[in-house]
């Protein structure tokens, strides 16, 4: 039977139509149940048993001091060879799809939410660390080696290296001494507070209503970990408008923003996570790092203002 009619056959069973179609990501396409719940079926991406750290996951978060919602999994089926899940359904519009309407004053008004929803998660807690400081450790990466969240960094920074040297080494300038930087930093270990990483924190994550609050934040997975929350903000910034597809200098706007809440010395935690992060996922959609993914990635490497606070 073709992904077509398994599709179909699976709408069926659940009594879905296509007028119920919510959306679709890399990992899966969403389906309205009802008021309260969504379908979502996943494509070779996903498994059963990813699935069911994600359900324990959610389920272990305290949200008590969030004002905003979090995902939440009832039901993981596999149903004729083919991976769904029923999900507490949330509110909202993805913040990305609202911001091309927006005047300027509006999208600066949005920023400032968007910069305090990002905060509130330094408030969330789970009921056990992650192992080896990550949701979804990556077996190759040693727990022996991981006394502390920097540790993570900079093994799995030693291993995206294995794949992108070659890549590297060609487009990114002083690329050997830039990355002897990186990782001079991170042996010296991280020693601040800890806190849950969403990972992946950019406006189509986010979830807003028509006053242009938070409503909710999707998809924590791949990136999610227990360290710095100013990595997320970090990505929250660069995520923001990362192509200028909107052609409203948001990433410039977004940043003054941050340093003026969070003070200047924040910036130098904020260039170096975004550093760590181009370094870790240039290859991320492109195995053979032929997207634009990677030439921004690369561009961030070759900006010299990153390098001269790390």
């Amino acid at each position: 039977m073709n992904k077509d009619n398994l599709k179909s056959n699976l709408l069926e069973r659940f009594r879905i139509s296509e007028s119920d179609f919510l959306g679709s990501g890399m990992e899966a396409t969403v389906y309205a149940l009802d008021d309260y719940k969504v379908l979502k079926i996943y494509n070779d991406f996903s498994d059963v048993k990813k699935q069911e750290k994600l359900r324990g996951f959610y389920a272990g978060l305290k949200t008590d001091h969030l004002s905003y919602e979090l995902p939440y999994i009832h039901d993981i089926l596999v149903e004729n060879g083919t991976l769904v899940t029923i999900e507490k359904r949330m509110q909202g519009s993805n913040m990305q799809s609202k911001l091309a309407g927006m005047t300027r004053d509006e999208q600066t008004n949005m920023m400032k939410i968007y910069l305090q929803a990002n905060l509130e998660l330094h408030s969330l807690q789970g009921s056990s660390t992650m192992e080896g400081f990550q949701l979804f450790h990556d077996h190759r990466l040693s727990l022996g080696r991981m006394d502390n969240w920097y540790d993570l960094l900079s093994e799995t920074i030693k291993l995206k290296q294995t794949e992108l040297k070659p890549y590297f080494e060609r487009d990114v300038r002083d690329y050997e001494a830039k990355l002897t930087l990186i990782m001079e930093r991170l042996a010296t270990g991280y020693e601040g507070d800890y806190s849950i990483i969403h990972g992946d924190f950019y406006p189509g994550n986010i979830l807003i209503n028509e006053k242009n609050e938070v409503t909710g934040l999707i998809d924590f997975g791949m990136l999610t970990m227990y360290g710095d929350y100013l990595f997320d903000v970090a990505i929250g910034w660069v995520c923001l408008d990362m192509y200028n597809q909107l052609n409203a200098s948001l990433p410039e706007r977004y940043l003054d923003i941050i340093v003026s809440t969070l003070g200047e010395g924040g910036r130098k935690d904020l260039y170096f996570y975004v550093l760590i992060y181009s370094l870790m996922t240039a290859n991320l959609y492109s195995p053979t790092c032929e997207d634009g993914h990677y030439r921004w990635c690369v561009e961030n490497l070759n900006r010299e203002e990153y390098w001269e606070v790390t």
